[in-house]
């Protein structure tokens, strides 16, 4: 024989019901949104260059699934570019540790000079920051395409009175598995332990779905 619920208890049940609900929708908040601190800033737009490992080409729609981290660069740099993947190697030696590295995490690194980055020396540099081409892509456009790309990603470059150097825009931006924009970081200022974090709060909010 069924026993009838008291009113009391009609009520505990409805706020339960109404209390899980809630926590359904902030879960389902938390992951469409990610982690506050690491808002969607912007879509990243697509390219498609050289991947100058396999000599075939390579759009950034097709890294959706895996996180990415992106920067720009040229091999005649004196300066920031070098420390730039100085501190890409070293997020890559913490990335290959935890086993992320290539199959939930790559780098990307995009030249702005393929006249003077060729194949080959892009080969050569890449070697000397001992990078995995497993998960450390570098790419490289044809001439006549870099201008548009640039001005897609919102990078700067302005040759000097010397044609081998540049100024540029120093950017380096975390991209989630969606193709969304989630951290833009002054090149300048990159500290490999502060991506590492980022980069494993993203995994961890894509564990969740």
């Amino acid at each position: 024989m069924k026993r009838k619920m008291t009113r009391s208890q009609l009520w505990t049940y409805g706020i339960a019901i109404v209390l899980s609900s809630v926590l359904a929708g902030e879960i389902t908040y938390m992951m469409n949104a990610g982690l506050s601190s690491l808002p969607v800033t912007g879509t990243a737009p697509n390219l498609t260059a050289i991947n100058v490992a396999t000599g075939k080409p390579l759009s950034l729609d097709s890294l959706h699934g895996k996180v990415v981290l992106m920067t720009w660069y040229y091999t005649h740099c004196p300066n920031i570019c070098p420390l730039t993947m100085y501190h890409f190697e070293q997020v890559q030696d913490q990335l290959e540790q935890q086993g992320v590295f290539g199959n939930k995490v790559v780098l990307v690194a995009v030249t702005f000079d393929p006249v003077h980055d060729t194949p080959s020396v892009i080969r050569q540099y890449s070697q000397h920051f001992h990078a995995n081409s497993r998960g450390w892509i570098f790419l490289r456009s044809a001439p006549s395409q870099i201008d548009t790309i640039l001005q897609q990603w919102g990078v700067q470059v302005r040759q000097t009175s010397d044609p081998m150097f540049f100024l540029h825009t120093t950017k380096t931006v975390l991209i989630d598995q969606f193709g969304n924009i989630r951290w833009t970081y002054p090149t300048e200022y990159l500290d490999p332990g502060e991506i590492v974090a980022n980069i494993q709060s993203l995994l961890a909010r894509s564990n969740w779905s």
